[in-house]
Formats: structure tokens, sequence, C-alpha cells
């Protein structure tokens, strides 16, 4: 069960990466780097129209838990990649004493935006204790786990979200004319961007400045070129020709911006990052990435002027590290082992053929 909506076709697709297709030639997304591969049954969150109306103001994907609910015990174990996904479906296991499958639940946004009270924090409190096991991707959330959610401390554990570096790095993008005489900023939504704006102004640094993805940017700065969203080669191809990134995330204590930051990193672009929870732990894994101060605009200017200022050779070398670090710490198939790993344990305890446990945490 995943947060997101997906194409079901029958061949492998050209325009979509392989989180946002599921087709009988090959399994979705990371499980194929399983060792042993598994059959998967992908179930995203497409409904009704008046359903999903519904689902966006209660912020809960209930329509998928119905699609797979008279089914679910035909499955060995039901993976869900985010929290909201998962709610419905442990809440009726918990409330009617269901029999059902070990639940192993990946939570992305800290249950909701680390919420510490209100309907959806208890509701979120009752549902998780149904599930067998955990995974977040940003290894601070495990302090807002440890008090609010304490009956999952011992069953949870941080695997960093992995990308495919051949994915990314082995297609090819074309040379544009302004190639190096630019850096790029690329996303719509949980951006500082009041704070780049005023850094990039204050910098004066000779590169201009594209931002890609949120058309309703307003600036008078000539040397500033908002761009809407656009499709991913064309955005791609922006990406490998910027000279640096920049990565203005807010500072929020769960998991956004990864896939931004490491794909960037697996195109072999140097970049500078807020030092924020949600990356931290993929900016220390490489010193192809400078973070700066959050919210602090005198310090993105300085790291602005500083990384306009590298020389080639020094460029170069963080651009290296950053597709090293995307082929090995954070890489898609790191992640996979470590699921299979996890996936195996949970399967095997509950079927009586696992002797040790210990796996689990390693």
């Amino acid at each position: 069960m995943i947060n997101w909506k997906i194409r079901y076709c029958e061949q492998v697709p050209d325009d979509l990466q392989p989180s946002d297709y599921s087709c009988p030639q090959e399994p979705f997304w990371f499980f194929k780097y399983f060792e042993k591969k598994p059959q998967v049954d992908v179930v995203d969150i497409s409904a009704p129209k008046w359903i999903e109306k519904v689902e966006n103001k209660s912020r809960f994907h209930f329509y998928q838990t119905l699609k797979i609910l008279f089914k679910v015990n035909k499955y060995d174990l039901i993976f869900v990649h985010g929290s909201n996904s998962a709610m419905l479906l442990c809440a009726l296991k918990r409330f009617f004493r269901l029999k059902m499958p070990p639940i192993l639940d990946v939570d992305i946004s800290s249950f909701h935006q680390a919420y510490t009270s209100g309907l959806i924090h208890r509701l979120s409190q009752f549902s998780s204790k149904a599930f067998d096991y955990m995974i977040y991707h940003t290894s601070s959330q495990y302090d807002y786990y440890k008090e609010y959610f304490p009956w999952l401390k011992d069953k949870c554990k941080f695997i960093p979200f992995g990308v495919d570096y051949d994915y990314w790095k082995l297609k090819t993008y074309k040379d544009i004319p302004e190639k190096n005489q630019y850096i790029v900023c690329v996303g719509y939504r949980k951006r500082d961007w009041n704070t780049l704006l005023e850094a990039f102004g204050r910098s004066d640094i000779s590169e201009n400045l594209y931002l890609i993805g949120n058309p309703n940017i307003k600036c008078d700065n000539p040397k500033i070129k908002v761009l809407p969203f656009i499709p991913i080669d064309e955005l791609m191809t922006y990406i490998v020709n910027a000279k640096f990134s920049v990565v203005p995330l807010d500072d929020f204590n769960y998991s956004f911006g990864q896939m931004t930051l490491l794909q960037q990193m697996a195109l072999g672009v140097p970049i500078l990052a807020a030092d924020v929870p949600a990356i931290r732990d993929y900016c220390n894994c490489s010193n192809g990435v400078m973070s700066y101060k959050p919210y602090d605009s005198s310090d993105l200017a300085q790291k602005l002027v500083q990384m306009s200022n590298y020389s080639e050779d020094i460029m170069n070398a963080m651009a290296q590290d950053n597709m090293t670090a995307t082929k090995t710490s954070v890489s898609e198939q790191e992640m996979a082992r470590k699921f299979e790993i996890i996936c195996n344990d949970i399967v095997g305890n509950i079927n009586g053929t696992c002797n040790t446990g210990t796996e689990i945490n390693k």
C-alpha cells in the first residue's frame, strides 16, 4: 500500500521512474533488488473523485484499505509506505481483533507532520499499536516516537532512503547554452523561498538563479528565472547543466526533500542545502553537500559566494563524492538489502521459522 498514485501498465514505460508504475515485467520499485524476488501486489491511493476530496480533507487514505480488506489474508506481509495509508487498516485490526498478516509501516511524515495533540494524533496513536514493525527515513524522528509512541521505540529502525544511481546517471541529457552559468533550485512546497531570494540578492554572485516548480514565486530580480513544473527529462537537463544546486528546505522533523537531494547527488551536482533534520543524515554522508543554517540569509549568502568561487577541481570532487554516496550508503540497492532482511525476519517470526530475531535490528 503506497501513499501516491501510480500507472498500472503492461510494459515498462519510458516516461516514469520505477516508483511511479507497476507492470508484470518486473517487481515494483526497489523490490526488484531483493535477492529473492517477491510477488508484489501494489495498491495505490487512486479512488473515485468524491472520495479523494474526503481523503484530502481528513488526511487519511482509507479507500485503498477497502480495496484489499476482503483479500488481506492472502498476503504474507502488508507493506505500507506512508502511515496515512495504514491508519484505517490498523484501526480495524485493533477494534475488531481481526487476524491479519504482519504489517510493516514506513512512516514518512512522523504521523502527520509530528503532531503532539488533537484527533489525528490520537487516531495515529491508536492505530500504530497494530504495527508489527516500522521504518523511518529521518533518524531524528526517533525522539518523537520515544516520547509520543513509546510502544514503537523497540520495534522500529532508521533506514536511509536510497536512490537508483544507474537509473538517473545512465540517462543522457543535452548541454544547454547557459551551462554552468546558473544555479538551480527545485521544488514546490516546504521550501524557504524568502531566505533564498534575500540571500541571492545579497550575494551578488555572477550566476543566475533558476527556480523550478513553483510558478507563484514573485520577484523582480532580473537574474532570477521562475519556471513552472516541467517534464522530468527537461527538469533533469536543467539540473545537470547547473553549476550547483540549492535545496532551501523548511525546518521540520520528518521526511521530505530527500528524493530531490538524492537525485541531484546521483546526477553529480554539487549541492548547497539547509541543515535541517529531513536531509541531515544524507548531507553528512558526502563531502559534495555544503550546509547552511536554515532561515539565516547571511549564512546562505556567504555560502553562495563560497561555492560560486570554488575552482573547477573542487566542484568536480564534490560531484564525484555525491555520485559515490548514491552508489553506496544511500543507494536504492542498499535500502532494498536492509528492507529485505526486515521483511524476511518479520515473516519468519510470524511463521515460526526465524529462531533469533536479531537480524531485524542490524
